[in-house]
């Protein structure tokens, strides 16, 4: 009699942790799954489409690496063509500021939904207008070295500021004064836009050189600073060896701008040719934050 109660017991023991083990595993299974769906969640969240605007002197073609990446981490990128830059025809005295404004903004109405906003050197001074005129479409507004004039200001006049900038002394203008080139491009613009880039990167760029219509480059900002201040999270990555817009100057600028979200990467005045991927990087940092 004593042997079958020890047996039941053993038996009802048994049983109890067999239960337990069950539980044990079901609590690991579900929490398993929780990661796990947690995690594609994570990966099938719905991103900001991107549109990155380039900067004077160069095109919509400095950005194809950056879009390339963006798009592989499944990204929707548009790189907007400023008119009367690269293989666009647009006569120079027919461009305007307000024309780079209203490509932007056409680009940014395509999208039903806010974006993250990237503009480079001249393209910072674009993005700062059009963030003004339609501060409700800008998710985050991102600048790579740009231009942040103040209203009432060009980015001609701020770019005389910057008194270390090799940019203004290498500037001549055409015999009707509506381009501006750089003097003897072969030599100076890699040395202006891309010290640090590869011999093959700097070719690159002296071959797809086109003088820059002046209209723009003069023409003052004019938006109210409650309707830029009003735009979501501003960021700026500072390209701390540049000889185009110094680090200094751009330092300057965000905090007139107050913007304290900021970045820096060692780089020329092209961090998307020298060190596209180190800047493609800070991008999707800035933009998951």
């Amino acid at each position: 009699m004593k042997i079958l109660k020890t047996m039941k017991k053993s038996k009802m023991n048994s049983q109890t942790s067999l239960k337990s083990i069950s539980k044990l595993f079901l609590l690991l299974f579900t929490s398993i799954a929780s990661v796990s769906c947690s995690n594609d969640d994570n990966a099938n969240a719905k991103k900001s489409p991107v549109v990155l605007v380039h900067g004077a002197w160069q095109a919509s073609y400095v950005w194809d690496q950056t879009e390339k990446d963006l798009k592989a981490d499944g990204y929707n990128v548009t790189v907007v063509k400023l008119p009367g830059h690269g293989d666009d025809k647009t006569p120079a005295y027919q461009v305007s500021f307000q024309t780079y404004v209203d490509e932007v903004k056409k680009v940014i109405n395509s999208y039903s939904e806010p974006v993250i906003l990237i503009g480079h050197s001249l393209g910072g001074a674009v993005i700062t207008q059009t963030a003004a005129e339609v501060p409700q479409k800008i998710k985050k507004l991102i600048y790579v070295a740009g231009f942040i004039p103040q209203s009432g200001k060009s980015v001609l006049d701020y770019s005389q500021m910057d008194t270390a900038s090799l940019l203004p002394p290498s500037l001549k203008l055409s015999d009707d004064q509506t381009l501006a080139g750089i003097v003897n491009p072969e030599v100076n613009l890699p040395k202006i836009f891309a010290q640090d880039a590869t011999d093959a990167q700097k070719q690159f760029l002296v071959e797809k050189y086109k003088a820059e219509p002046t209209i723009p480059l003069g023409t003052p900002l004019t938006y109210k600073t409650e309707d830029y201040n009003s735009v979501g999270k501003k960021y700026y990555i500072f390209t701390t060896a540049d000889n185009t817009i110094t680090y200094n100057f751009q330092q300057k600028m965000a905090k007139e701008a107050g913007i304290t979200n900021t970045y820096t990467i060692n780089s020329g005045h092209s961090p998307f040719i020298s060190k596209s991927d180190e800047l493609t990087k800070l991008i999707k940092e800035i933009i998951t934050k």
